[in-house]
């Protein structure tokens, strides 16, 4: 995969300086918020270094010192977004994909589309019905600036970037932040900025507003050509379906949920099985950001029970980038519990790395910081991500045209130990 670089909020509205924040940010702070801000900034790093299970892995004591010390030497010449986004910079350095700065909650405005990083390509993936006709072009340019030199900005600040896999899928989701983007020195404006775009090599230019209330209405559903019929589950993102008279099932595991839910799902999952005498099993973990991972450890519990599944070569997992945190736990404990086979892209978090994630509150701007309690150890050797047994490259072609070529792997093998065809719509 190329890519460019190698490199529960309570929202406090009575605060008057988090107001500031997400308001008229584009001047520097006044005397008495950098104040403020000193004593947030001597609250972060007292509350990580006591919280935190390992905080000098990779910065050193020093370094955090001289990291802070800079920080609070420039307070009274940054705005409140550069603060922010100076505490973005070193939560980044940590290197520690579980302990960032990552803005929930905050009425920040967005610009009206929504993008995904596709090899060196930033594409629009998702828009407002105003700008629905970007869908399926590339970013290449904000007012000007190369998204190239856009991308390299973000990826330096971006909180849940573990390794080079989940770097992209981080820019792509915060790279519409418009404080971000001022902050960073990208735009001076939230009300007209210019994004060029390129459409067969034709580039063309529009100019957007940013917004607290944009609503992206469009996306492309890169799973709307499943061919399994929905049989049960707990919602839209884990759910379970059949293909083949039931021979063959699909678990849809986008979102955790409730263990109590799991638990009944997976009950409900392993009669239909039993009835069916289902002998393949598809678990896709892409796109799932992460959750509880003993809840998914209670869907390998049951299914080991399935006594008609074929656990020399019937199992298979599918991953990409954006296989994150617990989901990627799941998938490493799936490929050992379930001897599944691995198909896809290799996730966004490290199979040996900092987990369990708790947070805190600034006392004074009510920024979230977020920080890791635990180490876990999922492979022997120490890995930038879990990888596919079967690697399959996923291409801004195939994305766009929702042609799902690892599923299409998988039937294709499912279909080679088999007398009759699964049929993929």
């Amino acid at each position: 995969m190329k890519i460019f670089s190698k490199k529960a909020f309570s929202f406090l509205l009575a605060l008057p300086l988090l107001a500031a924040i997400t308001s008229h940010s584009a001047t520097a702070v006044s005397q008495a918020d950098a104040e403020k801000w000193s004593q947030d900034i001597d609250a972060y790093w007292r509350i990580l270094e006591e919280k935190h299970i390992d905080l000098y892995h990779k910065l050193t004591y020093k370094d955090f010192e001289r990291e802070i010390s800079a920080i609070k030497s420039q307070l009274p010449t940054l705005t409140h977004e550069q603060i922010i986004i100076e505490l973005m910079r070193l939560t980044h350095k940590i290197g520690d994909g579980h302990t960032t700065v990552p803005l929930w909650d905050q009425q920040y405005h967005k610009f009206p589309i929504e993008l995904k990083v596709i090899n060196d390509e930033v594409l629009v993936t998702g828009s407002s019905n105003e700008y629905s006709n970007l869908i399926g072009n590339e970013l290449t340019a904000i007012n000007g600036k190369p998204v190239k030199q856009v991308y390299e900005m973000f990826a330096e600040i971006v909180p849940f970037a573990e390794n080079d896999y989940s770097t992209p899928v981080r820019v792509a989701e915060y790279m519409m932040t418009a404080e971000l983007l001022r902050g960073l020195g990208i735009i001076d404006s939230l009300d007209s900025v210019e994004f060029t775009f390129k459409n067969f090599n034709q580039s063309f230019k529009y100019h957007m507003a940013a917004s607290t209330s944009n609503q992206i209405t469009q996306r492309i559903n890169f799973k709307q050509k499943l061919p399994f019929k929905p049989y049960g589950g707990v919602d839209d993102h884990l759910w379970y379906g059949a293909a083949d008279k039931g021979k063959t099932v699909y678990i849809n595991f986008e979102k955790y949920s409730s263990m109590s839910k799991m638990d009944e799902m997976s009950a409900e999952l392993l009669r239909f099985i039993n009835h069916y005498k289902t002998e393949n099993l598809i678990i896709d973990l892409r796109g799932n950001q992460g959750g509880d991972f003993f809840i998914g450890l209670k869907l390998a519990q049951v299914l080991v029970l399935a006594n008609s599944v074929n656990w020399k070569s019937g199992v298979y997992v599918m991953i990409d980038n954006n296989t994150y945190s617990a989901a990627m736990s799941n998938a490493s404990q799936f490929a050992q519990l379930l001897n599944a086979t691995l198909v896809g892209q290799p996730t966004g978090s490290k199979p040996n790395g900092y987990q369990d994630m708790w947070q805190f509150t600034l006392p004074n701007s009510g920024l979230i910081v977020t920080y890791s309690k635990r180490m876990y150890r999922f492979e022997d050797r120490d890995a930038d991500a879990v990888f596919p047994d079967v690697a399959i490259e996923l291409t801004a072609e195939d994305y766009m045209r929702a042609n799902d070529k690892s599923l299409g792997w998988v039937i294709q093998d499912i279909n080679s130990r088999k007398t009759h065809t699964l049929v993929q719509n």
